[in-house]
């Protein structure tokens, strides 16, 4: 008997395979500058290095200041606003999947 869910479950595997990618390239990304020595980053620059298209008003929307201050002790993902950009880019890429709803109001850390 095949899953009614099949082809629904074949795209959002699909759709995670592309989230992880992108968002495996950030930390890459931020990874390699902050080796270098970076002590500021461009939210904007770093995006747009790894193929994320956002601008000033979207940063704006989701509460993201554009200069950020790594802290190269701790791993990327503690320091860098990835979440709201998790959640943008399912919006925009996939806007049928509701992943971000119950995440957003509970741990994005900007009011509002």
């Amino acid at each position: 008997m095949a899953d009614k869910n099949s082809g629904a479950n074949e795209h959002l595997t699909q759709a995670m395979a592309e989230a992880n990618k992108m968002f495996s390239q950030l930390g890459a990304t931020l990874d390699e500058v902050v080796r270098g020595g970076a002590t500021q980053l461009d939210v904007l620059d770093v995006a747009k290095r790894v193929g994320l298209d956002i601008d000033e008003k979207i940063l704006e929307e989701l509460q993201v200041d554009r200069i950020i201050y790594p802290l190269p002790w701790l791993p990327w993902h503690y320091w860098y606003p990835w979440r709201p950009l998790w959640c943008w880019w399912w919006r925009r890429y996939h806007p049928y999947y509701r992943c971000c709803y119950w995440w957003w109001h509970r741990y994005h850390w900007y009011p509002g």
